[in-house]
């Protein structure tokens, strides 16, 4: 008997039913992470759950990182570039 394989779901525990799949979020430059941060003070108006925002931020925040110390790492070796020439 052959299985086939379907993507991972959510099952919504309430309903019994698979949540949709959530849009893919852009989140390749640090401006991106900022946008998607300032969505999380949505959750002062209750438009989302204080905990979800909480996770978000955290998430947000470990993407957000690296590409930061990316965009100095670059505009470091700039000046170093300028400085030798």
């Amino acid at each position: 008997m052959s299985r086939e394989k379907h993507p991972p779901v959510t099952i919504d525990a309430a309903a019994g039913k698979p949540d949709p799949t959530p849009p893919k979020i852009k989140l390749s430059n640090i401006e991106d992470v900022r946008s998607k941060m300032a969505k999380i003070y949505e959750a002062r108006s209750g438009k989302l759950d204080i905990s979800d925002a909480g996770r978000l931020a955290y998430v947000l925040t470990g993407i957000g990182k690296p590409i930061e110390v990316e965009v100095i790492e670059k505009r470091l070796i700039d000046l170093e570039r300028k400085m030798l020439n």
